[in-house]
């Protein structure tokens, strides 16, 4: 069996761990009763996992922690697809992450209760 460095066991358990957190969200999002989940179509599941799994990255985990995905809605989710629009696989943009978490925080709606 040949020797695997520490560093690609590192990486990996890294992948591994952003794929279950990923997956976790997705089905919290799954559940909601306003998501809408089964109007979407596979490739926005495949581009929604994407985009979650670059915020992840992007983000201190104790953030992530916070959000309550089972309250998204249908158009929060188009709205985070749509950022999705015009960037390449792996590389969205700063900016676009900071809308995502915006919509994810729902802090684009407290504007409207102040």
């Amino acid at each position: 069996m040949p020797h695997t460095s520490d560093d690609t066991l590192g990486r990996r358990r890294f992948q591994i761990q952003r794929e279950k957190v990923v997956e976790d969200a997705v089905e919290k999002i799954r559940r909601s009763p306003d998501a809408a989940w089964e109007s979407f179509i596979d490739a926005d599941y495949t581009a929604l996992r994407e985009l979650l799994g670059e915020l992840w990255m992007y983000l201190e985990r104790q953030k992530w922690e916070q959000y309550a995905f089972s309250t998204l809605t249908r158009q929060d989710i188009c709205d985070i697809l749509a950022l999705s629009k015009g960037e390449k696989c792996h590389s969205v943009s700063c900016e676009k992450l900071e809308e995502m978490d915006a919509i994810l925080s729902h802090s684009r709606h407290s504007d409207e209760f102040s």
